[in-house]
């Protein structure tokens, strides 16, 4: 496998430059992303501070403090489940751009309750229910989001860049979560927990969350449809005048009638069908059902490398390994979010359309595994408060490959993934349902982890590292490589025989498919080059984009 960083990075400015719209509309949409990210990152800085404690009532006894931490970090996850739920019957109905601004409205809702809790003469106990409450209605918005944007930019991308943009989505998430670890050390800094009184420590950093929702409404307002969804309803001149905007060519062009064509022929073949006959639709086979699972499987799989763990409670990890002292363990934690963001940029920008979803997700895992064991091997033999010497530095340079190699792999590569390999006429029910998966073991995670610290300690550690290689096997045996393909053509990956056809793609493990943003550079070049004759019958879901050069089909 050759990498040439410097060649590949000149490749992605030049797509970039070529398709500005399209990365633009992702932005837009990613800024949701962002919601999430900053919650992820500021309710572990928040939950240690005294005045937060004082404000609240909480107990300062760590076995009981540990069960309430739990509840406040994971009531979030609760609202985002029934978010996630709801979001296929709103982007359905209202639209994917509608279903982003229904959802920026619950969750700066959900976010004022959280900012004015523990005001005036309010009751301890009144203000945590509030608390409560506020964090699942800004959990339901977070929810509904996660949902809509893989959907919507994933429906709006060209194949030759699909992956990239919906994968910049993870990427929104880890700059907010890194901004979120800063803003509480500075906070910190600023503020310091000297008096208890002071509730600029907390309430500010919750205030802020409504920095990234007021982005992505202001954005969004002027981005249009998913071209899709437009050609769901039957306006198909508003899905060619979408595309042409993107594509910035003239509406009449043929790879604007091509694409339109492209989608109207998917359509015409899977009539829209009812959420129960979705359902149906979904389980009419052990080998359909395998296929719409693939959302959940690859979000159970996210979840329990236990990253969220590490987001939420990793001042506390830190302490763990020998940073004691509030400011060294989120000063930790903000470097940890840094490289977050640093790593996310060079997969998405590197390694996202040049070598694949399962390379990254098989060599991303063995790597974020390995630290895992490294990690509870050190805290096993050091059961008592470790002191600062050279295996609790190695143990610390641990959480930061361990980020690293999780930013390489489980991070950005399922949510392409996952919109990929659905049938496209049960995206919106199988990527709820998707969704719904991440926020259940999200919430599952988060609830337990302060627990696990508390009552088995090193054991949190192995667990995790056992679960992500676990994870590697199946992304090995049981997940064919879906880069590259037009997204009308996937359904021939899981036509034959799914175990064999993931074996004949273990081969990009090691080698590129040499997917590059070609038909960006090169005008000669586009996506639409060698498309069959509209007439011709072809072996695809609809007449489509050519993926020939791809397909490398394995029968039973």
């Amino acid at each position: 496998m050759v990498w040439n960083p410097l060649a590949q990075t000149l490749v992605v400015y030049r797509d970039i430059k070529a398709n500005p719209r399209y990365y633009w509309m992702a932005a837009s949409a990613c800024w949701g992303g962002m919601l999430f990210g900053w919650d992820s990152g500021l309710i572990g800085g928040i939950l240690d501070r005294p005045a937060f404690k004082h404000a609240f009532g909480l107990s300062d006894n760590p076995k009981a403090y540990a069960d309430i931490k739990g509840w406040i970090a994971s009531v979030l996850h609760a609202g985002c489940f029934f978010g996630a739920m709801s979001a296929a019957f709103i982007s359905e109905r209202f639209g994917r751009k509608g279903a982003l601004m229904i959802a920026a409205f619950w969750f700066h809702l959900g976010s004022l309750l959280q900012t004015t809790s523990a005001s005036g003469s309010q009751s301890s106990s009144s203000a945590l229910t509030q608390l409560y409450i506020g964090r699942a209605i800004g959990g339901y918005g977070v929810g509904m989001v996660s949902v809509v944007v893989p959907t919507y930019v994933s429906e709006s991308s060209p194949r030759h860049i699909r992956g990239r943009l919906t994968g910049m989505y993870q990427l929104f998430i880890v700059i907010g979560i890194a901004l979120s670890f800063w803003v509480n050390y500075g906070m910190l800094v600023a503020e310091t927990d000297a008096d208890i009184n002071n509730d600029k420590i907390w309430r500010i950093p919750f205030a802020l969350q409504h920095i990234p929702g007021l982005l992505l409404v202001i954005t969004m307002i002027p981005e249009k449809e998913s071209p899709r969804w437009l050609g769901e309803k039957g306006r198909w001149e508003d899905a060619k005048a979408v595309i042409a905007r993107l594509a910035r060519k003239p509406i009449d062009d043929p790879d604007v009638v091509n694409e339109a064509d492209d989608i109207k022929a998917d359509l015409e073949k899977n009539v829209k069908l009812s959420f129960s006959e979705q359902f149906r639709q979904a389980t009419s086979s052990g080998r359909m059902f395998y296929r719409c699972s693939i959302p959940a499987i690859m979000m159970f799989w996210q979840q329990w490398t236990g990253v969220n763990s590490m987001n939420y409670y990793s001042p506390t990890i830190f302490g763990e390994l020998g940073m004691k002292g509030s400011k060294p363990g989120l000063l930790g934690t903000g470097i940890y979010g840094i490289v977050k963001i640093v790593m996310t940029l060079l997969v998405l920008s590197l390694g996202m359309e040049q070598y694949g979803r399962k390379a990254l997700l098989v060599w991303g895992g063995v790597g974020q595994s390995l630290p895992m064991f490294y990690i509870a091997g050190y805290r096993h033999i050091r059961q008592d408060s470790p002191k600062v010497d050279g295996a609790s530095y190695v143990a610390i340079l641990m959480i930061y490959l361990y980020v690293t190699f999780y930013s390489f792999g489980w991070s950005v590569a399922p949510w392409p993934a996952m919109s990929e390999s659905v049938p496209n006429q049960l995206r919106a029910l199988t990527m709820a349902i998707g969704l719904m998966s991440n926020w259940l073991f999200n919430f599952t995670i988060t609830k337990l982890t302060p627990i696990l610290l508390s009552k088995i300690r090193w054991g949190t550690y192995l667990l995790f590292a056992c679960t992500t290689m676990s994870a590697v096997l199946w992304a090995v045996f049981f997940f064919p490589e879906t880069g590259g393909y037009a997204i009308e053509d996937i359904h021939q990956l899981w036509s034959g025989n799914i175990l064999k056809q993931s074996m004949n793609d273990n081969k990009y493990l090691f080698q590129s498919y040499n997917n590059r943003a070609q038909g960006a550079v090169n005008t000669n070049d586009t996506e639409h080059q060698a498309r069959p004759n509209m007439h011709e019958k072809t072996d695809r879901d609809s007449t489509s984009k050519s993926s020939d050069d791809r397909i490398e089909k394995v029968h039973a």
